[in-house]
């Protein structure tokens, strides 16, 4: 008897987990158009908040990640769970998953003690 078995490639897949069963220091996502990455550390994060069936928001200190998934994406709740225990390494934007970074502008403002 044969069988086969598909390995999808990683540059396909919507998320991708650190190696091992330790938690990551950082998660890294991948735009699509124009193509770039943006990595933030996880000591960054202050919230993740499921906004409605769809649309996933991580707070960072300095930035808003928004993410947003179709009816095709069918792991929201281990993507979830992967999410708060620090084990996502890549977020990609896919035709499952569609990835928006709003930063914070900097501010110029100097604090006097």
């Amino acid at each position: 008897m044969a069988f086969s078995s598909f390995v999808s490639r990683p540059e396909d897949q919507t998320y991708v987990v650190h190696p091992g069963s330790s938690p990551g220091t950082c998660c890294t996502f991948e735009l699509a158009s124009p193509a770039r990455s943006k990595t933030i550390p996880y000591a960054y994060l202050q919230m993740i908040d499921t906004l409605d069936e769809h649309r996933i928001l991580l707070r960072y200190a300095f930035a808003d990640v928004e993410l947003v998934t179709t009816r095709t994406f069918t792991a929201k709740r281990q993507f979830l769970d992967d999410l708060a225990n620090f084990r996502v390494a890549t977020i990609r934007e896919t035709n499952q998953m569609k990835v928006r970074i709003s930063l914070e502008p900097p501010t110029d403002k100097t604090e006097s003690f």
